[in-house]
């Protein structure tokens, strides 16, 4: 896995766990998308952080898609269906241990 794509991957979860279930949650969560859409070196793995979106906080993700331009490549991608387990593997967590520590920052006992 490359630094680059690494990077991303950690700044998606540093960015899931800054969440508080508010209003200004949906502009983060759209800046986040649009820095990673705009990344040329490697394929952004969009539709993977979706998918943990959508399982983490569906309320969010559902106005996050709500607010997208229908038929735009964002749009596009929110409605791709992907298992979330299937999502964490590819986002390189294939434990319950890795899974707290990117969602919660620590890993719980």
């Amino acid at each position: 896995m490359s630094l680059e794509r690494q990077a991303l991957i950690d700044d998606f979860f540093v960015m899931i766990r800054k969440l508080n279930k508010t209003g200004a949650d949906i502009i983060h969560v759209r800046d986040f998308f649009w820095k990673s859409s705009e990344m040329r070196g490697f394929i952004p793995p969009t539709v993977e952080f979706m998918t943990v979106l959508k399982t983490y906080n569906a309320v969010l993700f559902h106005e996050f898609r709500k607010s997208l331009v229908p038929n735009t490549s964002m749009h596009i991608l929110a409605n791709v269906h992907m298992e979330a387990g299937e999502a964490l593997i590819s986002l390189g967590i294939t434990s319950l241990e890795e899974l707290q520590l990117a969602v919660k920052g620590k890993i719980l006992s």
